[in-house]
């Protein structure tokens, strides 16, 4: 089956903060990658469509699906956020204001949960079928863990709403001298890809390189529990997981978490395990997490997924 992957034709993707979108998405899956302008050429069995789309993308959409079903090869578009339903950006919400059109499905990075998983329930025609990010060997990064600060890397957004753990995490933090020296703090750089200035330039392999400076990372999957690109950055950074595995990952790399209690100590006594102990469960997660996410598993499942739709 010949996969191409569809991106706006003038989205600032070089300004996104992670490779979890447009072109790079397509890159570890050896998938091409193409402007949404060359949709119309039809040499490919399948369409996937990035999320991140313009004005003028849309209204090459349109156009293209104006034309009879059986003259195009199946469109999926790309979901990769629960909330994405509740969008007020008009050209998001194209995305979803085309379910059940002839030929239209969905790919989620994400398992179904909330607004989308709501939508989910209201299609009839259809279908959706899971995309995952794929774990990109080449960004692992060689650092022993004796070599390295016995702290707990902490980054991203802090939201109560969305990353509670997170929130949480980072009130007692500061409330708590001795754990401000237990937890470093990356915070979240912004969104410059949207117009708006960086507050740091420590993302893609700047993000994962400092990372691995430390022996552990705090990992949670939002209010859904879901299976952020973290998750596998953490491996990328040979790091051990402290936190809580997303739902998605649990039985596969849920053993290499310590449970998790939020309580301060608990990390502490986590932070200062013996290194052979830590080196096992830091090798652990990143063999799982090779296994499930690799990119021959994600086409070959992705595939049989493609094939059962045509079959229907």
């Amino acid at each position: 089956m010949r996969i191409v992957y569809f991106h706006s034709d003038t989205h600032p993707y070089d300004k996104a903060i992670y490779p979890g979108v447009g072109p790079a998405f397509a890159k570890p899956l050896s998938w091409e990658a193409r402007p949404i302008s060359q949709l119309g050429r039809g040499d490919y069995d399948c369409a996937i469509v990035d999320n991140r789309l313009e004005p003028g993308d849309v209204e090459m959409l349109k156009a293209h699906l104006a034309a009879p079903a059986s003259r195009r090869s199946p469109l999926f578009f790309r979901v990769s956020d629960p909330d994405m339903p509740e969008t007020t950006n008009p050209c998001v919400r194209f995305i979803f204001d085309c379910a059940d059109h002839p030929g239209v499905h969905y790919a989620t990075t994400y398992d179904p949960e909330g607004p989308f998983l709501a939508f989910v329930t209201t299609l009839k025609v259809s279908r959706v079928v899971h995309l995952p990010y794929p774990y990109d060997s080449s960004r692992e990064v060689e650092v022993p863990l004796a070599g390295r600060r016995r702290k707990i890397f902490l980054s991203g957004s802090n939201s109560k709403t969305l990353y509670p753990l997170r929130y949480v995490l980072r009130r007692r933090r500061s409330r708590l001298p001795w754990l401000k020296l237990l937890i470093f703090d990356l915070k979240h750089p912004g969104y410059p890809e949207a117009g708006k200035p960086p507050r740091h330039n420590i993302t893609h392999a700047r993000f994962v390189g400092l990372a691995a400076e430390f022996t552990h990372f705090f990992l949670c999957g939002a209010r859904y529990n879901s299976e952020l690109m973290k998750y596998a950055e953490c491996a990328y950074a040979g790091c051990v997981p402290v936190g809580v595995p997303a739902t998605s990952l649990n039985a596969a790399a849920g053993r290499y978490f310590r449970p998790y209690t939020a309580r301060g100590f608990d990390l502490l006594r986590d932070v200062y395990q013996a290194i052979p102990a830590l080196e096992e469960r830091a090798a652990g997660y990143r063999a799982a997490m090779r296994d499930l996410r690799s990119p021959a598993r994600i086409i070959r499942e992705f595939t049989a997924e493609v094939r059962s739709i045509e079959r229907q």
